[in-house]
């Protein structure tokens, strides 16, 4: 077997690099260095490697091989939300928990894209928000680099602390309207029905409306608001009428399970420079799933790139919690060019 040296002198034979290939190889080559913490020999072994890489960066080389093996450092890994009846935390989450270790509170974290970015907001007591940032910035950015990021725009920003005052007679009527529209669909035979939320209350300046969601399967929906009133009635509630809506059940579940499937697989590539994306849009018609990934790829990336998403996406989807979420759902997963009305990679059942 030749040895490292002699493969890198071959490899270094064949090789002109542009520029915008060597700052992502080097982004990727560091990322791989950085997040190795085992002291052992593959260690040295791998860091030797990137070494000889990175003096490779500075010479006129380029090779698709190596932007291939560079692109494959970091493979895609798409988590559920949910596994073994858990939630499974999500990037604001992490983040969140990292700044609250540090001993700061947070008002949220939030993400938005194209440009993707992330704000994470702060309730400072005895601090001010240039020395959360001096305090966090490094540690976020650290966290965020061992994860893969690579596209995105980090910002800060203070929250002032507001003292919240509730109205204790208000909240009390909307926890009982939810009780007595779960007792009431339950008692009908509704169950399932009454485990989503399907109640509301709209204030007025005088009284409350309750707003009923009402699943248009349900053949009892005349007896089931009449019951809703006489118990509210009987509670002596601040209600002065109720409204009803209907919509589909099914297609609601459905829509439902397909923004967490949905959210999974955009999340998983949002914020790393190689995949590019740009933005997320889902839909159910007719009964058929329809989620499109955007990106901003002008022309189709490598192949090398479209296998390892379709894969991922692919191996996803086959997890037995996706496949219980998913349950006889048709579905299409596409990702789209820039001008969002091509696509180059399509998965369906």
């Amino acid at each position: 077997m030749k040895s490292l040296d002699e493969q890198f002198n071959k490899l270094g034979e064949e090789l002109k690099l542009t520029d915008k290939s060597k700052d992502q190889l080097k982004r990727k080559i560091m990322q791989n260095v950085h997040k190795s913490k085992k002291h052992n020999i593959k260690q040295y072994v791998w860091i030797a490697v990137a070494v000889c890489m990175l003096l490779m960066l500075t010479s006129p080389i380029y090779s698709p091989t190596m932007a291939k093996i560079a692109e494959r450092i970091l493979p895609i890994s798409i988590t559920p939300s949910f596994s073994d009846g858990q939630y499974n935390p999500d990037l604001t989450s992490q983040l969140a928990e990292l700044a609250k270790k540090e001993g700061y509170t947070v008002n949220f974290v939030g993400i938005t894209p194209s440009p993707y970015t992330i704000e994470i907001s702060l309730i400072l007591k005895d601090s001010t928000l240039k020395q959360a940032i001096n305090d966090l910035e490094a540690k976020i950015t650290n966290y965020l680099y061992e994860n893969g990021y690579d596209q995105y725009e980090l910002k800060f920003s203070e929250e002032i602390e507001v003292p919240y005052h509730t109205n204790n007679q208000e909240d009390d009527t909307y926890e009982k309207v939810c009780e007595i529209v779960k007792q009431v669909f339950t008692a009908n035979g509704y169950a399932q029905e009454a485990d989503y939320e399907l109640a509301g209350v709209k204030r007025t300046w005088f009284s409350n409306i309750v707003l009923i969601d009402m699943p248009d399967h349900i053949q009892q929906s005349e007896q089931i608001i009449a019951d809703i009133d006489k118990e509210i009635k009987s509670q002596k509630l601040n209600v002065k009428d109720i409204e009803v809506t209907t919509f589909n059940f099914e297609h609601r579940r459905q829509d439902n399970r397909w923004a967490y499937i949905s959210s999974d697989i955009y999340d998983a590539m949002a914020g790393k420079s190689t995949y590019q994306l740009t933005g997320l849009s889902y839909k159910v018609r007719k009964g058929h799933s329809y989620v499109s990934i955007k990106t901003d790829f002008n022309q189709p990336p490598s192949e090398e790139i479209i296998k390892e998403i379709e894969k991922a996406v692919q191996d996803y989807l086959a997890l037995p919690e996706t496949k219980e979420v998913i349950q006889d759902d048709k579905y299409t997963v596409q990702f789209l060019l820039k001008n969002e009305e091509e696509s180059f990679i399509k998965i369906t059942n």
